[in-house]
């Protein structure tokens, strides 16, 4: 019964079984089960399959990294102004790696208001999760501008990663960075980047929600008429007084999930971030849509090597899109609305086409408001303005 008695396991038959199967995703007790059924020696446990797994990850790692080294090293001699870190650990082995080119970083010291840092994305052989620093360009597409394979997601880790893009990026800390509910990359971010304002993803703050408080707006009808009223509140003392009268008439109680996120509330209530600029951004989704790049070019036997030859085709396919934007802006006009608005024909030739069509939504909309007249106050008229078909409380 003692595992170094079973010599199957060592069998090169067996191992190359092993390394196919768990290459395709294959869970380490079915693959087990199956080469306990498919043999005459002792069974095969799942740790046995773990262990192999896990010396021939750490063997091939350390053979890749050398490679990606050698292969960063060419780029730096072909771009000077390209930068990569790793993170070794006390054993030698890789656990993080980071990267940029020139034009990327370039890129960012004009676009830096706003990044998306995402984590989510775990395909490639050893599993490290795939982190893409991820902005907005002058046409409202997503952006590059950097990226990493982290070993894990622990608060050092995050620390280390921030600290090379600091480093990389010339010492300019982002005006704004979006990301997941995470407490790690949180604590993280308020280390490295102190004046930087961090944001909840609102879609993964939405999707908490419905976990969370769905038994309270399916008990009341009022519940989510009431809660919205108070979230899109457009000040921050108007906020905080309707939260009361929310808090009060729900009786939410103490280190309830809802009370929790209320003293997180400056890191995703809307009226919090009325000061700063995030490009129209709320959530982390144009980093999701650069992972979605991904899908179907590789998997989990794709080595280190092959996830950042996908890197680049991603960058470049990014780069293309706004190549064409900045052909199609300055080889076409603008289409107006109005051959007779002064005002929108100026802003044609203004704008680039992505801004042109936002001005062109604005001024339509603002012929759908109306208002009403709050008080005068010596030279000092205030009026209430909102989109006419909506609630008073939302002008």
């Amino acid at each position: 019964m003692h595992r170094s008695q079973n010599n199957f396991v060592k069998n090169v038959v067996a191992k190359n079984l092993i390394d196919t199967l768990s290459g395709h995703g294959v869970q380490s007790s079915k693959i087990a089960r199956f080469l306990t059924s498919t043999s005459k020696a002792s069974a095969v446990t799942a740790h046995q399959v773990v262990s192999h797994v896990r010396v021939r990850r750490q063997n091939n790692m350390g053979k890749e990294a050398f490679l990606v080294v050698q292969q960063f090293h060419q780029r730096r001699a072909e771009d000077p102004n390209f930068y990569f870190a790793m993170e070794i650990d006390k054993k030698g082995n890789l656990r993080s790696m980071f990267w940029t080119d020139s034009r990327a970083r370039n890129a960012y010291l004009a676009l830096s208001d706003v990044i998306m840092f995402d984590v989510t994305y775990r395909t490639n052989r050893f599993q490290m999760p795939f982190a893409p620093f991820t902005g907005v360009n002058h046409h409202r597409q997503s952006t590059l501008f950097g990226c990493a394979l982290s070993a894990d997601e622990r608060e050092e880790t995050f620390t280390w990663l921030f600290e090379q893009w600091l480093k990389c990026m010339f010492g300019k800390a982002p005006g704004c960075i979006i990301i997941d509910m995470d407490i790690a990359m949180k604590n993280a971010i308020r280390t490295v980047f102190p004046n930087t304002r961090h944001r909840f993803c609102s879609w993964d703050i939405q999707r908490h929600l419905v976990e969370h408080i769905a038994h309270m707006r399916d008990s009341d009808s009022e519940f989510s008429k009431d809660y919205n009223r108070w979230y899109f509140k457009k000040n921050i003392h108007e906020c905080e007084e309707e939260w009361g009268k929310f808090e009060q008439k729900y009786g939410i109680e103490e280190n309830s999930w809802l009370c929790n996120m209320w003293q997180l509330r400056s890191h995703w209530v809307p009226a919090y971030f009325r000061d700063t600029f995030t490009a129209g951004m709320s959530s982390s989704s144009r980093s999701e849509s650069i992972n979605s790049f991904f899908d179907g070019f590789v998997n989990h036997s794709t080595t280190l090597q092959e996830f950042i030859e996908q890197y680049d085709k991603a960058l470049e396919d990014r780069r293309k899109k706004e190549a064409e934007e900045d052909f199609m802006t300055k080889s076409s006009n603008a289409i107006l609305l109005s051959s007779r608005n002064k005002l929108e024909a100026q802003a044609g030739k203004c704008y680039i086409r992505s801004m042109f069509t936002l001005f062109q939504i604005e001024m339509k909309d603002s012929n759908d408001c109306w208002f009403d007249l709050l008080g005068e106050n010596g030279k000092v008229t205030e009026y209430s303005v909102g989109l006419s078909d909506d609630e008073t409380w939302r002008w």
